[in-house]
């Protein structure tokens, strides 16, 4: 990955299937072994994550509690696959939004799952169930000749692996639906002009 990450020299880089420490040593890691390389990015952002964030409840309706699918997102530990974000330019980290903790069923128009005859796994479930399978950021860059940048991202779960219910393709779809509502304003002020 480092080679591919030299040869790219991207002023900014939005990293996914990164896993997460609270010290951020593994960023801190990864920043040393780029800057051996030539490459410098002071600034670094990663807020944790959904994933591998236990519950106790049956998430995935496999009837059982305690595995990586009954976190608010797939994870054998917490923080397994997160996301980061290494920028050559400063990160207004107090500015940045994060809407990690939004509950599914908050989302307008969600595609919750479910049978014909019950919510899938359970109402408890989805009363606690997180839209993101990972984080949903936006983060503001202050660029030296743009001015303001906002990186819009988000690591969603993959619409596959499930059954009938289409649990995470469903998913799949508001989080990526997440991102127009958003965009139109539904979640904090719309971005006017692009998202300078």
């Amino acid at each position: 990955m480092v080679d591919v990450l030299v040869t790219a020299r991207a002023d900014i880089l939005v990293l996914q299937g990164v896993d997460y420490d609270l010290e951020g040593r593994t960023l801190e890691a990864l920043a040393a072994q780029l800057k051996a390389r030539g490459l410098t990015y002071p600034y670094r952002y990663a807020g944790p994550p959904n994933a591998g964030l236990m519950t106790d409840l049956d998430l995935d309706g496999d009837s059982r509690v305690g595995g990586p699918g009954d976190a608010q997102g797939f994870g054998h530990f917490f923080g397994q696959g997160a996301m980061a974000i290494l920028s050559r330019f400063p990160i207004r980290q107090s500015e940045v939004q994060d809407y990690s903790t939004l509950l599914w069923r908050e989302l307008p128009g969600a595609l919750l799952p479910g049978t014909r005859q019950a919510p899938f796994p359970s109402a408890e479930a989805l009363a606690i169930q997180r839209l993101s399978s990972n984080g949903h950021w936006v983060v503001p860059i202050s660029h030296p000749a743009l001015g303001p940048i906002h990186i819009l991202t988000y690591h969603a779960a993959p619409p596959v692996f499930d059954g009938p219910e289409d649990r995470n393709g469903r998913r799949n779809h508001d989080e990526t639906e997440f991102w127009r509502q958003y965009l139109d304003g539904q979640f904090g002020p719309r971005l006017l002009h692009g998202l300078s």
